[in-house]
């Protein structure tokens, strides 16, 4: 959902265990988030994004590859998350090709910051949204941290028949694209 993509879990905080030590950590902090936002956009659900965020770190601190320049470590992080991801979906072709495809886009869109400014994007993007068109998509995709509403319960919600919220919400996504692109210029 769009909100996981903002915020890792608690599991993939660095609070979450104990730290080798303060510098570590520190680096640890500074590539958490775009790993694990690499692996959303890849398609991981948020549990699994932050079961393979761990064992990237884990396969990096073994490696010594925190203590690259920032650059290749984020590079190492990149390369390991989607080898592990890939290894998750195990024989699955199209999954390859996704995943290729992915890459392209975040080289394109979210490489140099972690995704942040996407983020920042989409934000104002839905922001910028009006009426119905910003409820369904705040219901449907969880955007106040709350789980995503049912396309039923959405609907009934909004006052509207099942298919009629479908039709919304493929109108609101061409408007968030056509945002997002002009943002992008």
């Amino acid at each position: 959902m769009i909100a996981s993509l903002l915020t890792p879990t608690a599991a993939t905080s660095p609070a979450a265990g104990p730290a080798p030590d303060q510098a570590t950590a520190a680096r640890i902090d500074r590539h958490l988030r775009h790993v694990w936002r690499y692996l959303r956009m890849h398609g991981a659900a948020p549990q699994l994004a932050d079961d393979l965020t761990q064992e990237a770190f884990v396969v990096a601190l073994q490696k010594g590859a925190l203590d690259f320049d920032p650059a290749a470590t984020a590079a190492f992080l990149q390369r390991t998350a989607r080898f592990l991801f890939l290894r998750h979906l195990r024989d699955r072709r199209p999954a390859v090709e996704l995943a290729d495809a992915v890459d392209q886009l975040w080289q394109r869109d979210a490489a140099a910051d972690g995704g942040d400014a996407l983020v920042e994007a989409v934000r104002h993007c839905v922001d910028q949204l009006e009426g119905r068109a910003r409820e369904a998509i705040r219901r449907c995709y969880g955007l106040d941290q709350d789980d995503p509403a049912h396309r039923a319960a959405a609907a009934s919600a909004l006052g509207l028949q099942p298919n009629g919220l479908k039709t919304l919400l493929q109108r609101t996504r061409q408007v968030l694209r056509a945002c997002l692109e002009r943002s992008h210029r």
